[in-house]
């Protein structure tokens, strides 16, 4: 289930239970807030699995950029050693594969930069989304606390 969702039925939970008269309190089911929580509790492993698998795509990509870099430069040298002939050949060879290589190469950076940078904003996305929903769970707890410790008296 998403964490979200549940955050949304602690709310719609908190919003529909009856009011203490003379007083800001309400009262609430102790069973349906907990099975809540522990619902709660269940799907934040859910939110940190697609963390992980950001990652890995992440992983993935980089692996197959790498893997393009290489065989550009595998082809670079190929061609190279093909036109080599002459003197003059060779120095443009050399000349050539050295700028397919450096693009390669500047190419992979790129775009490893870049999915890095993609991933570290949607990681920081979801750490403030798990922030948020703690938070909103803490702030439940502490009502709820706060009202057992006052019925109890």
């Amino acid at each position: 289930m998403d964490i979200m969702y549940l955050v949304d039925r602690l709310e719609a939970l908190v919003n529909s239970s009856r009011r203490v008269p003379l007083s800001s309190r309400i009262m609430l089911e102790e069973e349906e807030v907990l099975a809540l929580v522990e619902q709660m509790r269940q799907a934040l492993p859910k939110e940190l699995t697609q963390a992980r698998k950001v990652l890995q795509e992440r992983d993935q990509i980089l692996r197959g950029a790498q893997g393009e870099a290489d065989q550009i430069l595998d082809l670079a040298r190929k061609r190279a050693e093909y036109m080599v002939n002459s003197e003059g050949v060779l120095n443009m060879a050399k000349e050539r594969g050295e700028q397919v290589l450096g693009d390669a190469q500047r190419d992979a950076h790129a775009t490893r930069q870049e999915i890095e940078q993609y991933a570290v904003e949607v990681l920081g996305n979801l750490e403030q989304q798990l922030q948020m929903q703690l938070h909103q769970v803490r702030n439940g707890l502490q009502e709820l606390q706060g009202q057992v410790a006052h019925d109890r008296r």
